[in-house]
């Protein structure tokens, strides 16, 4: 009896360490999610003064919880919005409450940890590099150039390299100007000027990776900046159809490989089909011969037409493909993809050239008399030696050219580099998905985010 007490205390004692001690309710009817914003004041020229995180969590269920949301280096903690009860425990924000349906908290913090991008503000009056403070009230144009860097840096592995992967954030700098003040007002590149009534707002979007830089160009008789708000996310837009359009891009690639095989295959068996005429003293086997060449030439231009249809396409895909990586600014797919444009247009001069010789090749083996035999036997030694050229590289004439199995490599390599862009995409999308908090957050939250909003000051 003593002995099955003593199991009861231990089962109790088990039981309420379990319950005071679990970050979050188990109960199947609560959650959290927890929404991270991260005020950072700045003076003019973009030093940090102050980083204040207002963090909201949501709870969603019935009955009374307890969450822990982890805030390692924040300070001067208290609670600004909601019913559940805001506490400091160790390195945790303890939040407590019960819920009936949805409860909303919000809690501010002080921090010292550096954001992921730093921030850097320049002035220039009338070309002259100057302080904001010294140019207040005065009249002329006035650039400002803002300088953002992106110091979330990742090692991680693409294509058995290790490499070193920013995490993408999308930047939007957003200002206002009365429209009665401005006498002109200019943007970099990507960055929009819209007037709303009496307001001028001026917005800049671009991704840090690692740096970004923009400016506009305000044009006043007294100037005067009100403030200035830059918008930090963990997000890349234009990566979802760029993947897509990449998947389409390299599906055509292969497309065209292995068209290009099928014309390296002909190119030889027509070449071998030549031989066997030129070294065939028999008449009759020659025109045979000529016959199954023809028969070839017909296969070839057939199948020429075909290729020049995918090339249309792939040179299609590869415009729209420049756009998206224009509107992404990834610079490296750019340079890549206007160097691919290069080649399939050699590639599509090629291959015309190729169809003009196989439709002029074809008409001359139409109609073969036999007292001219050998002469056509000698030009087709020559056609011989042409086609192997063409298949694998060679002279014809006075001129080297490249081979079907050069092409074939260069778009190889190619289709390699696209697909390490299409990796390194993935990894960027799978990094900025991850990237959802700045101060920590409860270990069982169902779904977190955090944006980070620079403000400046101008006093």
């Amino acid at each position: 009896m003593r002995r099955v007490k003593i199991y009861v205390k231990v089962l109790f004692v088990l039981f309420i360490l379990f319950f005071y001690n679990v970050p979050l309710s188990f109960s199947n009817n609560i959650s959290v999610s927890d929404d991270e914003t991260v005020y950072i004041i700045t003076d003019s020229n973009g030093n940090i003064e102050k980083i204040v995180v207002i963090d909201w969590i949501r709870i969603e269920g019935e009955g009374n919880y307890v969450v822990y949301d982890s805030a390692t280096r924040l300070r001067n903690v208290r609670k600004l919005l909601g019913d559940g009860k805001v506490s400091i425990e160790g390195n945790n924000v303890k939040i407590e409450g019960k819920v009936s349906g949805r409860s909303d908290i919000y809690y501010r913090g002080e921090t010292d940890k550096k954001p992921p991008v730093s921030l850097g503000v320049t002035y220039y009056l009338n070309n002259k590099k100057v302080q904001y403070r010294d140019v207040k009230d005065k009249s002329g144009t006035l650039r400002i150039e803002f300088a953002l860097k992106n110091r979330a840096v990742n090692k991680v592995k693409i294509k058995d390299e290790l490499e070193e992967v920013y995490t993408p954030f999308t930047v939007i700098i957003t200002t206002n100007f009365p429209a009665s003040k401005i006498e002109d007002i200019k943007v970099s590149t990507g960055g929009t000027v819209t007037t709303a009534g009496s307001n001028i707002t001026v917005n800049l979007m671009g991704m840090p990776q690692p740096d970004f830089k923009g400016w506009l160009e305000v044009s006043m008789d007294k100037i005067s900046l009100d403030s200035i708000q830059i918008v930090l996310m963990p997000s890349s837009p234009a990566l979802a159809g760029l993947l897509n359009s990449i998947s389409e891009y390299t599906s055509g690639i292969e497309q065209i490989d292995q068209i290009l095989k099928f014309q390296q295959d002909l190119l030889k068996q027509m070449a071998q089909e030549i031989g066997s005429t030129i070294n065939n003293d028999n008449l009759e086997d020659s025109l045979d011969n000529i016959g199954k060449v023809r028969d070839s030439l017909d296969m070839q231009i057939k199948s020429l037409n075909e290729l020049d249809k995918s090339i249309d396409r792939m040179i299609e895909r590869n415009k729209k493909m420049i756009n998206l990586a224009k509107e992404d600014n990834n610079g490296n797919l750019l340079v890549l993809l206007e160097e691919e444009k290069k080649e399939l247009e050699s590639l599509k001069s090629r291959v015309k050239s190729l169809k003009e010789s196989s439709l002029e090749m074809y008409k001359l083996s139409s109609d073969i008399p036999l007292d001219s035999i050998k002469n056509i036997i000698a030009s087709l030694s020559r056609i011989q030696m042409s086609l192997n050229a063409i298949a694998e590289g060679g002279a014809v004439g006075f001129v080297m050219i490249p081979g079907l199995n050069m092409v074939r490599e260069g778009i190889k390599t190619a289709k390699s580099e696209i697909e390490k862009n299409k990796e390194k995409m993935n990894v960027l999308e799978r990094l900025a998905k991850n990237y959802n908090s700045f101060i920590g957050k409860p270990n069982n939250a169902k779904k977190s985010n955090v944006k980070f909003v620079y403000h400046i000051k101008f006093e």
